[in-house]
């Protein structure tokens, strides 16, 4: 049996040794997902599209910047993990982000 590594091991092991986990600590853990909260599968197609064009994600690429701090953001109802948005529908993890992020007022 040859003594090779696989692709995945050696990923992990680069991530480990420059630190990738700190990072995505960072941006928020990406303990909470939309796929993962009710009403995702029933979005269609066109839903689905208006969430990528606003380019939206699970956890955000900048720390500061947060759905759950975005003023689009609508706060989770009825013990989900997830809100919603103003802008596409459908559910939205509170760590996620996408292009339209806007500083909610105090």
């Amino acid at each position: 049996m040859p003594d090779s590594v696989s692709r995945r091991r050696f990923l992990a092991s680069a991530g480990a040794v420059l630190g990738v986990g700190p990072v995505l600590a960072a941006c928020g853990g990406g303990d909470v997902t939309a796929a993962s909260c009710q009403g995702y599968s029933a979005l269609d197609a066109a839903a689905l599209q208006q969430r990528q064009s606003l380019d939206y994600v699970d956890n955000t690429p900048r720390p500061a910047e947060l759905c759950s701090n975005c003023r689009f953001y609508n706060a989770p109802e009825g013990g989900s993990p997830c809100g919603g948005c103003q802008l596409f529908p459908g559910p939205v993890a509170p760590d996620g982000w996408c292009k339209s992020w806007v500083i909610m007022a105090t």
